[in-house]
């Protein structure tokens, strides 16, 4: 059953001069504007479903999600006490993608015992710690926790 039911006789704008028979605009179908602030609205207060535990059997499995509509890409993984972690899919050091093959906008899976970045080698492990750095010492008051 509708949530407002039809009038008996008539229409909506019948009973419901304010409704209107103008043209209806349709911006907030198209504009940027609209879609930035929907996008905050829905997508940053939400639960979105990446994937399944089936896809990660056993410790170090992982796969990598592409999260359009957040503008994010995320790595699941089975850590080494079998939980299922999830971490933004960027290396601390210099903001670039941590895991990605050929293409870096392509989703992607396998196993592996930690994450090395392909630009500076940072390190690290399923349970998203950071575990190494290049030349660390160079990194005054760094905090790698």
């Amino acid at each position: 059953m509708a949530h407002f039911p039809k009038p008996a006789e008539g229409s909506w704008t019948e009973h419901f001069p304010s409704l209107g028979t103008g043209f209806v605009s349709f911006e907030d179908s198209i504009s940027p504007e609209y879609y930035e602030v929907e996008r905050k609205a829905i997508f940053q207060h939400t639960w979105l479903n990446v994937g399944r535990v089936e896809q990660i059997p056993k410790t170090g499995s992982y796969f990598t999600k592409e999260i359009h509509a957040a503008r994010t890409s995320v790595i699941v993984v089975r850590d080494a006490d079998g939980g299922v972690r999830a971490f933004h899919n960027i290396c601390r050091h210099r903001g670039n993608k941590l895991v990605w093959q050929e293409n870096p906008g392509e989703e992607v899976s396998g196993t592996a015992r930690q994450f090395i970045c392909k630009y500076h080698a940072w390190r690290y492990g399923l349970d998203g710690a950071c575990t190494f750095v290049q030349q660390e010492s160079e990194f005054f008051d760094l905090d790698k926790a």
